[in-house]
């Protein structure tokens, strides 16, 4: 059955703080920008910030939202979002699924994606994705195999 992704997941938009608040001294929540410390599947952290508007918890989903649109990681602890990342939390389907229902799509989120210099994608953008979403079985089934 094919779903919005507003109907599987609630979508945080990162919102930059303030770079005064910024520093590598492992102080306040860890901070990403965009992909640069994405790994296979778990960020590292370079950068930490004292002051933050907009922020993910842990197994949520890390979406890049610009320059490249939809590289994706998971969240292993609670992260401030900066402008280039998107926490998304699943509501409906498993965590890891959706992890991976993204990954697999990413192709669909670049062509929602618009931006005449670098691509980029919006919150209505992103919601309005229509993503196929398999039963509650399969996502298990789905998640255990890979």
């Amino acid at each position: 059955m094919y779903k919005s992704l507003n109907e599987i997941a609630q979508i945080t938009m990162g919102q930059s703080p303030k770079s005064s608040a910024y520093n590598q001294d492992r102080n306040g929540l860890p901070f990403l920008q965009g992909r640069t410390t994405f790994g296979r599947m778990y960020p590292s952290f370079d950068t930490w910030t004292t002051e933050w508007n907009k922020e993910c918890d842990a197994d949520d989903i890390l979406f890049t939202v610009r320059a490249p649109v939809g590289d994706v990681n998971i969240a292993q602890t609670k992260i401030a979002l900066g402008r280039g990342v998107a926490g998304i939390r699943a509501k409906n389907v498993l965590p890891k699924y959706l992890y991976y229902l993204l990954y697999a799509n990413k192709s669909t989120f670049i062509a929602s994606s618009s931006g005449t210099i670098y691509d980029s994608i919006n919150k209505d953008q992103l919601d309005n994705v229509k993503l196929k979403v398999h039963s509650d079985e399969e996502q298990r089934h789905i998640v255990d195999t890979i």
